[in-house]
């Protein structure tokens, strides 16, 4: 086994721990853990069993099995920053959906713009200066 061979195995250990540890700290859904593990588990068996991979890159007409590697990896990239994108878009219109209904809600009908922040929030004694 070859020295870039251990690195990328042991890369992706560090990474199937580093995402176990995430997904305890319950920063990841079940399905996310599932997905990262499938990917670091794929990553040890490509690195671990490069002979193995080979019968998948002939039918393909990859030259090499790094390439094929590379092509995957660009694939699963692009879906992750689609998937990113779409979610920061999303919480983006949330935020400015509730700063909008905080901003509405402050104010009184004489307009004096101060109102009790205890009630839009949930605290009570506290004001909006």
């Amino acid at each position: 086994m070859s020295g870039i061979q251990l690195l990328a195995i042991a890369f992706a250990v560090a990474m199937a721990f580093w995402t176990y540890r995430t997904y305890r700290r319950r920063d990841l859904l079940p399905v996310e853990a599932v997905l990262w593990f499938a990917i670091w588990i794929g990553l040890v068996f490509v690195s671990a069993f490069p002979d193995v991979m080979r019968s998948v890159v002939g039918p393909l007409h990859v030259a090499r099995l790094l390439d094929l590697v590379m092509i995957v990896a660009l694939l699963l990239l692009s879906t992750l920053v689609f998937v990113l994108n779409s979610r920061v878009r999303h919480t983006e219109r949330r935020i400015v959906e509730l700063v909008r209904k905080l901003a509405l809600s402050a104010e009184e009908p004489d307009g004096n713009g101060k109102h009790p922040v205890g009630q839009v929030h949930g605290d009570a004694g506290e004001t909006a200066e």
